[in-house]
C-alpha cells in the first residue's frame, strides 16, 4: 500500500477533513500528513476525494464561524451555572422551636442574555451587503468615516456667548 493509499481510506479522508475544519492551511495539512505542500496540491488535483474532504472541512469551519458571528451580532441567551447559598432551619418536632440554622451551597442553572455587539453586526452587514453598508459617505455627502464634530454648547440653540 502506497503512502497516498493510506490517506485515501475512509479514516485518512476523515483526518484530512478534520485538519481543514480545525483551520489548517494547505501548508499545515501537508505538514500534518508528512508530505510537501506541492504533493498535497497534486493529490487534490489527481484525487477528487482528497479535495472534497478538505473542502468539506473548510465548509464546516466557515459555517461554525458564521453561526457564532450571527449570534454575536444579534444577541443570544446562554445558560450559566451559578452557586447559590441555601439557608435551612431545623425545628424540634415536639415544641416547634428552632434548633439550629445552617447553610449549604448548591448549583443552579440561570439564563443570561448576552447583548448584541454593534461591531459584529456592522461587520456582518458590510460583508453580506457591501453596496448598501460599506459606504464612507451618505447620499447627502456627509462623511461618516471620521470623527463627528459637535457644535459648542452655546451655539446649539443658535445663540452665541455674546448675544445673551
Amino acid at each position: 500500500m502506497t503512502y497516498y493509499e493510506k490517506w485515501k481510506q475512509e479514516y485518512g479522508l476523515e483526518y484530512l477533513r478534520r485538519f481543514a475544519e480545525d483551520g489548517q492551511t494547505d501548508f499545515e495539512i501537508a505538514e500534518s500528513v508528512g508530505i510537501k505542500p506541492a504533493m498535497l496540491r497534486r493529490w487534490k488535483k489527481k484525487y477528487p476525494e482528497v479535495n472534497e474532504a478538505i473542502n468539506l472541512g473548510r465548509i464546516g469551519a466557515d459555517f461554525a464561524v458564521v453561526e457564532a458571528l450571527y449570534k454575536k451580532a444579534t444577541g443570544y441567551k446562554v445558560k450559566v451555572n451559578k452557586t447559590v447559598k441555601l439557608k435551612h432551619s431545623d425545628f424540634d418536632p415536639e415544641t416547634g422551636k428552632k434548633i439550629r440554622d445552617y447553610e449549604e451551597l448548591a448549583t443552579a442553572v440561570d439564563e443570561s442574555y448576552v447583548p448584541a455587539d454593534i461591531r459584529a453586526g456592522l461587520f456582518w452587514l458590510r460583508s453580506r451587503q457591501p453596496e448598501r453598508w460599506d459606504k464612507q459617505e451618505s447620499d447627502t455627502g456627509t462623511d461618516f468615516s471620521g470623527v463627528v464634530e459637535m457644535p459648542e454648547a452655546d451655539s446649539i440653540d443658535g445663540e452665541g456667548e455674546n448675544e445673551r
